[in-house]
């Protein structure tokens, strides 16, 4: 049923996938193909204290870069090939470390990734010409062509499965190695036990095998057991759930379901939130409503009931499908939409706030003019102009510059001014957030 191997150190798997695409110049590895929240990333630290930021679906992402889910939270990354369905998927709780990109001689580019917490999934296509290869705390693999999913626990435990494909497990210390095929799972633990198991390299059964082994008082004979009750467990769920399907589906076209509707009522732009009525939602059935954002999905939820709904929105102004539908057919309706949640910011005034000037007058012949440029600058966490409702400057109490919506394209200002001789030359900044957060500034020139 299994078989050991020595385990001694670190090991690395290696999943061999490729494309025609030649590698950029610049460290680019890919693309989020979808995140679920909470996902976040980083850029050179996996660190709690690192500079994390939301995933956004589409953004690419590069070496060094790592990815951190939290509770149902989720990644799938594409790699940068156009031609290529290899994807990388980072289930909930995990972390994961983009460490190195490499260009290859010939064609494609390798790519090496760290597994700090959790478990990855993989689909690698064969004869593309990319190399993916992972790192957990005490397994190696080299993969090629294959589907499957590969983690650990630490530099304790780790597992690994497969669909399809082969995968190679070495000790880079001794050179010892062992190979597993479709349909296996290798579970390590001071050494390797290679099981046949139907659910291997399936992403559910993934999540269960890293409960399993993330309980450190398991021998590796503990968790043989344990893997192989789990994988009677997941296979009896997917046996109910077929077995349920065609009842289903009879039900249905009894009830002769119709299509039911949807229309949009409001928004709230502060609480990223946009209210929709689904009806004609008949008794008994169920309809799915989800939200797409650009044309990607960000949330879906079952509706068995005519009701109104309230679904999540993303920061910034974005073009947003709402959908409902069943198996009779599906309706939608599209908006465009700004999300400013009330976030503080700043203004920051370039010298003192406080400026004294002695200049001399000027000769008779001569206008006596004074002039100072002033400078501040806007800092909102987007960093972007859109967000901002208004910026308004006063120079004793007078409007001298008032800019408003689209005509706010920059946050930092150089504004030229006049000043006037023996007389305190106050300004008045005040900036305004479309979610109706306000800041103020004052610069004052006092000249003699």
């Amino acid at each position: 049923m299994f078989k050991h191997l020595s385990l001694s150190c670190i090991l690395l798997a290696t999943i061999a996938v490729t494309s025609s695409w030649a590698a950029p110049k610049e460290p680019k590895v890919g693309r989020v193909k979808y995140a679920v929240d909470p996902a976040l990333k980083s850029t050179g630290s996996c660190a709690d204290d690192a500079a994390w930021s939301n995933v956004r679906n589409g953004a690419t992402f590069r070496q060094m870069d790592c990815f951190k889910t939290g509770d149902g939270g989720s990644i799938v990354l594409r790699l940068n090939s156009v031609d290529d369905n290899s994807l990388l998927t980072i289930p909930e709780n995990s972390i994961v470390n983009i460490n190195e990109f490499v260009e290859k001689i010939d064609d494609g580019f390798i790519v090496k990734t760290d597994i700090k917490k959790g478990y990855m999934g993989f689909k690698a296509e064969k004869n593309k010409g990319h190399e993916i290869e992972f790192r957990t705390g005490t397994a190696a693999a080299s993969i090629r062509g294959t589907e499957g999913v590969i983690g650990g626990d630490g530099d304790k435990t780790m597992f690994g499965g497969l669909k399809n494909g082969k995968l190679s497990i070495f000790d880079v210390s001794s050179g010892d190695s062992i190979s597993i095929t479709e349909g296996q799972t290798v579970i390590g633990k001071g050494s390797f036990a290679v099981l046949k198991l139907k659910s291997s390299g399936e992403m559910g059964f993934a999540k269960m095998l890293q409960q399993i082994i993330s309980d450190g008082s398991l021998s590796l004979d503990d968790l043989i057991a344990a893997a192989t009750k789990a994988d009677s467990a997941f296979q009896e769920t997917l046996v109910s759930a077929a077995s349920q399907a065609p009842a289903q589906k009879v039900e249905t076209e009894q009830a002769r379901l119709t299509v039911p509707q949807i229309k949009y009522t409001s928004y709230d732009s502060l609480r990223c939130v946009a209210n929709v009525a689904v009806s004609d939602v008949q008794k008994g059935s169920e309809a799915r409503l989800s939200a797409l954002m650009e044309g990607t999905p960000i949330s879906e939820v079952g509706v068995k009931r005519n009701m109104s709904k309230r679904l999540a929105l993303r920061s910034g102004i974005h073009e947003y499908e709402f959908v409902v539908e069943n198996e009779a057919g599906r309706n939608s309706v599209k908006k465009t939409l700004g999300c400013y949640p009330m976030k503080p910011f700043s203004v920051k005034v370039l010298g003192n706030k406080h400026v004294p000037l002695k200049i001399p007058p000027a000769p008779p012949e001569f206008d006596d003019v004074i002039t100072q440029t002033l400078q501040f600058q806007i800092r909102v966490p987007e960093n972007d102009p859109i967000v901002l409702n208004k910026v308004v400057v006063r120079q004793n109490g007078k409007v001298i510059l008032q800019e408003r919506l689209s005509q706010i394209q920059n946050l930092d200002y150089q504004i030229p001014v006049e000043l006037k001789r023996n007389h305190k030359n106050r300004f008045d900044i005040e900036v305004i957030h479309k979610s109706g957060y306000a800041v103020k500034a004052i610069k004052v020139y006092e000249v003699d």
